[in-house]
C-alpha cells in the first residue's frame, strides 16, 4: 500500500441509461516522487552553480523524468536538463550568494521541494588581475574587522536584526593603498525573508580613514531581509608599504551578514506638526507633535534611533547653560528616546500639550503626548530611522547622532569612494529632507555638544 500522502482519490463519474447506472472503472494514479538529496553545491565557472544530487531511493516503479531546479524561493522553476545526479544553473551574479532547492518530477507532477543548500558564484582566480598567484616573499598579511552597526547603535548587528538605518564598516588591519581593488571585491546583496529572491544592493564604499570603510546603499536597506557583504580580497593586492607588499589573508574570502527587522520610518514634518510612522510602507500611526521654536530650531535630516532610552528623565535649564531668572526650568519627563548626542530626544511633554499639533516652542526636543511617546520608547529599535523636515533648523551632521552619515549628500558621499560615483542615472539616495533654514540666524542657539540636552 502507498504511504498515506500518495493516495489518490479517484473521482467516478455516472451515466445515468434507462437500464440504471454504470461506473467507470477506477485506474491507479502514479505517486507523486519523493525530492532528491542535495549533496553538494559548487562553483563550476564564472556566474554559475553547480548541484550535485542524489534521486530519491524509493520511486514506486515510477521513475523520475526530470529534475527541477529553482534559486527565488520557488517562484519560477527550470529544468536541469539530463536527469545525471548534476544540475548546472548558469546567468547568476559572481559574488551573491544563492538558495537553492530541487524537485523531482515524474508522470503524476513535482515533489516537494528539497531541503535548501546554497553556493556563491565566484570568478575563477586566473581571470581576477587583482590578485597574486605567486606570493612575494616580503608581504604582510591584512586581516579585517566587520561591524553590522558601525553608527553607534549600540548593538552588535551581527547577532540582532536591526532598524533600516544601519551601516556597516571594514577596519582593516593596516592602511591600504589600492582602495579600488577592496570596493571591488565587496558586493553587497540582500535576500528576502519571505520571498527568498535575492538582489543586489546599490551604494557605494566610503573611505572614512586609511583603513576604514563604510557602506551606505542609495537608499535604505530593504526590511525582512538578511544582508550579505560577499568578499573575495584574500589573496587580493592591496598595495605596498615600506618594501613589503599587503596581501589579503585568507580570512578575507568569506561573507558577512546581519538582519534587518520590520521597516520603521517615522517622518516628522514641522510645518504639519505631525509625525506618522510607517512600518513596511504603511502607515500606522500619527502622532501631534511639537518641535523647537525660534531659538531652539530642531534639526532637519535624517536621525537613526539607538539603544540610549530613559523611561524617565530630568530636562533643567542649567544643562542649556540658561542663566537668566526667566529662563530657568526642571521639568521630568517620561519616556524619553535619544536621536542625537547633541541632546534632541523624542520624549513626552504634560507641560506643553496646549502646543501639539498646533506650534513649536520647544528647546529642540520631539514634544510628544505620554501615549505616543511610549509607543516610539515601546516599538522602536537600534537602527530605525527618522526623517525631520521643515524644521527651519540646521542638518544634522555626520558626526551628530547615529543617522549622521545619511546626511552627507550623495555626491560628497561617493568623493570618498575610489571608484566614484554610481553609473548615470544615479538612483536617488534616501529621501533626504531639504533643509528650510530660518530667515535670520538665531545667536543664541548653543553650539552643539555631547553633554548638552533639549527639551
Amino acid at each position: 500500500m502507498l504511504p498515506p500522502h500518495f493516495r489518490r482519490i479517484s473521482v467516478v463519474f455516472a451515466l445515468s441509461v434507462c437500464l440504471g447506472v454504470v461506473a467507470s472503472p477506477a485506474f491507479a494514479a502514479a505517486p507523486y516522487p519523493d525530492p532528491p538529496n542535495i549533496a553538494a553545491v559548487t562553483t563550476s565557472s564564472s556566474g554559475s552553480l553547480q548541484i550535485q544530487y542524489v534521486l530519491p531511493v524509493n520511486n514506486f516503479s515510477y521513475p523520475v523524468t526530470e529534475v527541477q531546479v529553482t534559486s527565488n524561493g520557488g517562484n519560477t522553476w527550470a529544468s536541469c536538463g539530463t536527469v545525471d545526479g548534476v544540475c548546472k544553473v548558469s546567468g547568476l551574479t559572481n559574488g551573491l550568494k544563492y538558495i537553492v532547492a530541487l524537485r523531482s518530477v515524474n508522470s503524476a507532477g513535482p515533489s516537494e521541494p528539497s531541503v535548501n543548500g546554497s553556493g556563491v558564484p565566484k570568478v575563477p582566480t586566473a581571470e581576477d588581475v587583482d590578485k597574486l598567484s605567486n606570493l612575494p616573499r616580503s608581504r604582510v598579511n591584512v586581516k579585517a574587522s566587520f561591524n553590522a552597526a558601525s553608527n553607534n547603535l549600540g548593538v552588535d548587528g551581527a547577532v540582532t536584526r536591526v532598524g533600516i538605518g544601519a551601516l556597516p564598516e571594514l577596519k582593516f588591519s593596516r592602511d591600504i593603498p589600492n582602495k579600488a581593488v577592496v570596493e571591488r571585491h565587496l558586493t553587497v546583496s540582500a535576500t528576502s525573508d519571505s520571498t527568498g529572491v535575492t538582489q543586489l544592493i546599490p551604494g557605494r564604499w566610503a573611505w572614512q580613514d586609511a583603513r576604514t570603510i563604510v557602506y551606505r546603499p542609495t537608499g535604505f536597506w530593504p526590511g525582512r531581509s538578511t544582508i550579505t557583504i560577499a568578499s573575495s580580497l584574500d589573496s587580493a593586492n592591496l598595495g605596498v608599504v615600506g618594501g613589503s607588499t599587503l596581501v589579503g589573508s585568507s580570512s578575507l574570502g568569506t561573507t558577512y551578514t546581519f538582519k534587518t527587522a520590520r521597516s520603521l520610518v517615522g517622518r516628522v514634518d514641522g510645518a504639519a506638526h505631525l509625525m506618522n510612522v510607517y512600518v513596511d510602507g504603511q502607515k500606522v500611526k500619527s502622532f501631534k507633535i511639537s518641535l523647537g521654536g525660534p531659538d531652539w530650531r530642531t534639526r532637519n535630516g535624517v536621525k537613526v534611533i539607538n539603544t540610549q532610552k530613559e523611561p524617565s528623565k530630568t530636562y533643567t535649564s542649567q544643562a542649556l547653560g540658561l542663566t537668566a531668572p526667566e529662563d530657568q526650568y526642571r521639568l521630568d519627563a517620561r519616556w524619553n528616546t535619544r536621536l542625537t548626542p547633541s541632546g534632541e530626544f523624542i520624549h513626552s511633554a504634560p507641560w506643553a500639550t496646549g502646543r501639539l499639533g498646533k506650534w513649536n516652542g520647544s528647546h529642540g526636543c520631539t514634544n510628544m503626548f505620554e501615549d505616543n511617546a511610549k509607543w516610539i520608547f515601546d516599538n522602536t529599535i537600534p537602527g530605525d530611522v527618522f526623517i525631520y523636515t521643515n524644521t527651519q533648523g540646521e542638518t544634522a551632521q555626520p558626526g551628530n547622532g547615529s543617522g549622521g552619515l545619511w546626511n552627507i549628500p550623495w555626491t560628497s558621499w561617493v568623493r570618498k569612494s575610489a571608484l566614484g560615483g554610481l553609473p548615470l542615472p544615479v538612483p536617488t539616495p534616501i529621501p533626504t529632507p531639504t533643509p528650510t533654514p530660518s530667515s535670520t540666524p538665531n545667536p543664541g542657539t548653543p553650539t552643539p555638544g555631547p553633554s548638552t540636552i533639549n527639551t
